[in-house]
């Protein structure tokens, strides 16, 4: 019993310390759990609503790992730069990729609430031209984006 609760004791504590260490991309880190919560919570309700799908276990794990993906790769680019002793960089590049991951995620979610609510209704006409602009229209205030996304189609 003794021997459980220091192993116990010991994995707390390096939750804890692993806690502290990355706080300082903590906001980060609650932004990308918002954008992938709210996915999941849309993608979900567009294929129960607009396609009549049950819960399926495979494309919940599979936005699970999508997202674990994005969260190791932000501690790994802010660990990185922690033992480079370039802080700002790695904080800068979390920044990056957290924005990137944002801004496709948005779209992924906007496209989905289309499919919910019903065509021509006020909020759909919302949703389709927040959809519409930041699809179109931001990207083209973003360097080399619009040339990825007609690049990325092939």
């Amino acid at each position: 019993m003794i021997m459980i609760e220091n192993i116990r004791s010991l994995f707390v504590g390096i939750a804890l310390a692993v806690l502290a260490f990355l706080q300082p991309i903590e906001g980060e880190l609650k932004s990308l759990m918002i954008v992938f919560f709210f996915n999941f919570l849309f993608g979900y309700l567009s294929g129960m609503i607009a396609s009549h799908e049950d819960f399926d276990i495979k494309k919940a794990l599979r936005c699970v790992a999508e997202a674990t993906v994005f969260f190791v790769l932000c501690c790994a680019i802010y660990f990185v730069g922690q033992m480079k002793h370039q802080p700002d960089g790695a904080m800068q590049c979390v920044s990056f990729v957290t924005y990137v991951v944002l801004y496709f995620y948005a779209l992924n979610i906007l496209k989905n609430l289309k499919k919910i609510f019903k065509k021509g209704t006020t909020p759909w006409q919302i949703v389709a031209f927040f959809y519409y602009f930041l699809r179109f229209k931001f990207i083209e205030r973003i360097p080399g984006l619009s040339e990825y996304l007609s690049i990325s189609r092939d």
